[in-house]
């Protein structure tokens, strides 16, 4: 079983799936101790996500199993470059070639730290521009790729022959575009003509009171919002809209507001799909591209459950639990001590709260009550109230105030 599941995690690591090879590998955490593999999957996934933090002290778990290894050293390597540690990245890829004389990856990524004149500004662009995950361990080819390269060559080739076909009638048949698989997925998705005559459920019938209008609101006796069918279309034509600009995070609000509607079982099927398919790289201060504020999200928090915020204010009753994980209460909008919007608790697990210095866990984030904070996090609804799972936060090292981030 333990080699199935990480089998399993490795081929969605292959497709670039590497927020549900994290959750995999999480979720079955009990049955990997002392696993080298497990730790280095996971310490890979969270490497492709930009999660450098989990990344590190998950190379760290593997390493205290076996010290040496091509994918570990590879991994670490491009950490110790991120942090501008450029001897020990370089101390890295020679061992790399020690161990495996011909590896290209540490070849180039020396030849890159070469030119680059040990110049972390030249570094940190090629991190900020995405062009160091050329130096990530090496995932293979994407099968999803070679598949839809196939189905793109399968109708090339049929084009060819209907050109040659048509050829016979005009001089120059027109060219075949290769097919984009995001744009191919989409197109999957949209609704059948089916769906679009008849997108909502037709079993629900409105409760009346004694004067014959509707005394159930909007919400169906199992508890499903009702919307218009005009409504259900709207909503999951502009999510396909935003999931085709790369607006994950409102695409995520229109899907939600789909999934616990009166639509059609088949399309909170492909809403399901979807959502799924969002948040290829987890959101980073500065680069969530649509937030939402505590006022939108209090209004009603299951339409924005799982959405990311990016949030001020100031924390009071911090609790750090025995596992290192810490709780405590966000005055959003109070980062000025000029207006309290709200207040909302905030979780921030273990993992995120750890570093790993030379093998030793250590518990780094020190939260100041006295100073302002900026926090990343997800919204997670819990009954008829919400928290927010913690991803970052940022604390002013100086001064009183927090500093402007451009998005």
């Amino acid at each position: 079983m333990t080699q199935s599941v990480i089998q399993f995690a490795r081929k969605l690591m292959k497709r670039r799936k590497f927020s549900r090879a994290i959750s995999l590998l999480e979720t079955n955490r009990k049955h990997y101790g002392g696993s080298y593999e497990y730790y280095l999957a996971l310490g890979t996934s969270c490497l492709y996500v930009g999660d450098y933090g989990n990344a590190w002290n998950y190379y760290e778990e593997a390493r205290k199993i076996k010290v040496q290894g091509t994918e570990l050293y590879l991994g670490q390597a491009v950490i110790l470059l991120s942090r501008g540690e450029t001897d020990r990245a370089v101390q890295y890829y020679l061992d790399i070639q020690s161990m495996s004389p011909g590896n290209t990856v540490a070849s180039d990524a020396l030849e890159f730290i070469r030119k680059s004149n040990n110049n972390y500004d030249i570094i940190r662009a090629c991190f900020d521009s995405g062009r160091i995950e050329r130096f990530y361990p090496p995932l293979g080819m994407n099968p999803d790729i070679i598949r839809n390269c196939v189905l793109v060559g399968l109708l090339l080739g049929f084009c060819i022959s209907a050109g040659f076909v048509i050829g016979y009638f005009r001089s120059r048949p027109k060219p075949v575009k290769p097919v984009d698989p995001k744009t191919q997925f989409l197109q999957e998705m949209q609704l059948t003509e089916v769906e679009r005559l008849s997108p909502s459920k037709s079993y629900y019938q409105p409760v009346t009171d004694a004067h014959g209008e509707d005394s159930s609101g909007t919400q169906d006796p199992a508890g499903e919002v009702q919307l218009s069918d005009v409504e259900i279309k709207s909503s999951y034509d502009k999510a396909l809209e935003l999931v085709l600009k790369e607006r994950d995070n409102a695409a995520h609000v229109e899907l939600n507001r789909i999934l616990r509607s009166n639509a059609a079982q088949s399309i909170k099927a492909k809403a399901s799909d979807l959502l799924s398919s969002l948040y290829k790289k987890q959101p980073a201060f500065g680069t969530l591209k649509d937030n939402f504020s505590y006022k939108q999200v209090v209004q009603d928090p299951g339409l924005y459950d799982g959405c990311y915020v990016e949030w001020k204010g100031r924390i009071a009753n911090p609790v750090q639990g025995d596992d290192g994980s810490i709780t405590f209460d966000l005055l959003e909008g109070y980062d000025t001590k000029v207006f309290l919007e709200g207040i909302v608790r905030v979780y921030i697990s273990e993992e995120r709260t750890r570093q790993s210095i030379d093998g030793t866990s250590v518990y780094m984030m020190k939260l100041d009550t006295e100073k302002p904070i900026r926090i990343l996090g997800c919204v997670q609804q819990a009954g008829d109230v919400f928290f927010l799972n913690g991803v970052s936060v940022n604390q002013p090292v100086k001064g009183d105030s927090l500093e402007e981030l451009s998005h």
